[in-house]
């Protein structure tokens, strides 16, 4: 490895700010996507259903392709990730534009057509840029401690991004009867896109590559050989178990919740008031995790708090409330026991990349990520059909707002409890697997140091 610079602040800016680009468009797409087409569009929610679940297999296998071409391809100036990240912004800001064109008196062929052509263009343009974003992280620093500082920035420019999405934006998509203006959704979105591709800019900028490229003649590109190994790294099947979970199942909190308070709890005002009780512990995690790590293993700080989510989850399922603001504190601590998970789980995912490399003797880190985010991908589409579906079973009626016919809002409330206590469950378990010994790795860096 060739010495480019001491790591420091300069990358921890530039590598959140990368996230906080790449959330800029994302955060958007996945929280308000559903509604715009299911809503505002009148797109039948099994119909969506279907797109979305097509579109995030096709957008899951995006992942292995690019990032093939990201470990076969040479770098340019010096950079294998960066050129991806800088040029692939222009497309992506295009696309998020295009996805949410306003067209509520088309052909609904019309509107199955851009719902399903705009996603799947969209998400090569995404996977351009996030997977080698995401690969970048193992060639900045190889030290255990500052990838989770890393990883900790990269929570944090995630968490700004999505702030003015969940906070602000309910304020100003919906009008006086709780019911979402979609006239207004592609504004949001271009000015978004706009600061997203400043930020990947300046993420270009400030981050150093120090793991310089291998260029081995004698070493053949084979992703299945990779994907051989994938399969029996148990970190990374550990890591991806638990983040299928997260993603198919706990994350649905987040599409449903638009459900829930304008059938349910009648007040969609609380919308932003949800996202700041949701997103207050993960702050709380950004801060702690960094003590906590050197005194704590990263599996512990990300295995054992979800026993706390599971008990939250199900209350929230299994027990009734009127009040939204006792609802909202339950969900504010199965937030809380994903912190740390969220926090660290990047870091986690560059440990397995070299423990793949320590088993194989290859460098490939951008297969081995985009392997990861095929699955994170494919955990995406599962998750927002699980809610349309989930949804359409309720009896919901996109045509009535929120004055949905008796037992329908009952039905929402259930389902958004249920999806996310099943996944932590599972979360919880798959976690208990991951097996990287990280004081022998702190031990074995202090020793080479």
């Amino acid at each position: 490895m060739k010495d480019k610079g001491s790591f420091g602040l300069r990358d921890k800016i530039g590598y959140g700010l990368g996230d906080f680009g790449c959330n800029m468009s994302f955060v958007f797409i996945n929280s308000y996507m559903m509604l715009f087409f299911v809503t505002c569009l009148g797109i039948k929610a099994e119909h969506y259903a279907v797109i979305i679940l097509i579109a995030k297999i096709w957008d899951a296998i995006n992942d292995p392709i690019i990032g093939a071409l990201c470990d076969s391809s040479k770098p340019r100036g010096g950079s294998k990730f960066k050129p991806w990240i800088k040029y692939g912004c222009i497309p992506l800001l295009l696309m998020s534009v295009v996805m949410f064109i306003y067209i509520p008196d088309a052909p609904y062929a019309a509107k199955i057509a851009l719902c399903l052509g705009s996603y799947l263009i969209w998400s090569v343009a995404y996977t351009s840029v996030n997977v080698p974003y995401g690969s970048m992280q193992s060639v900045i620093t190889t030290d255990s401690l500052q990838r989770a500082e890393l990883s900790n920035a990269r929570s944090i420019g995630a968490l700004l991004a999505q702030a003015p999405g969940m906070v602000l934006l309910p304020l100003i998509i919906y009008n006086d009867n709780n019911e979402p203006r979609g006239e207004l959704f592609i504004y949001i979105v271009a000015v978004m896109g706009v600061i997203g591709v400043a930020a990947f800019q300046l993420t270009c900028v400030l981050t150093t590559e120090r793991v310089a490229a291998v260029d081995n003649p004698k070493q053949k590109f084979n992703y299945f050989k990779t994907l051989g190994a994938f399969f029996t790294n148990r970190p990374i099947m550990a890591l991806t178990v638990s983040t299928v979970s997260y993603l198919a199942l706990i994350m649905t909190v987040t599409s449903s919740m638009q459900y829930i308070f304008m059938c349910y709890f009648k007040n969609t005002d609380l919308i932003s008031l949800a996202a700041v009780i949701s997103g207050a512990p993960m702050v709380l995690a950004i801060l702690l995790v960094k003590p906590l790590v050197k005194r704590f293993s990263k599996k512990a700080l990300c295995t054992y708090p979800f026993i706390f989510g599971i008990i939250s989850t199900g209350i929230i399922t299994f027990v009734k409330f009127s009040n939204p603001y006792i609802w909202l504190v339950f969900v504010g601590i199965a937030v809380f026991s994903a912190g740390f998970y969220m926090v660290l789980i990047w870091a986690m995912v560059a440990d397995s990349i070299d423990f793949q490399e320590r088993k194989t003797g290859r460098r490939e880190e951008g297969s081995i990520y985009a392997t990861y985010s095929f699955f994170r991908k494919l955990a995406q589409g599962i998750g927002s059909s699980a809610v349309s579906f989930a949804i359409g079973w309720t009896g919901y009626k996109a045509s009535l707002g929120s004055a949905q016919p008796e037992g329908v809002a009952d039905k929402i409330y259930f389902v958004t409890g249920l999806l996310p206590f099943i996944g932590t469950i599972l979360c919880f378990i798959s976690m208990l697997f991951y097996n990287i010994d990280e004081k022998k790795i702190r031990s074995e860096e202090n020793r080479d140091a």
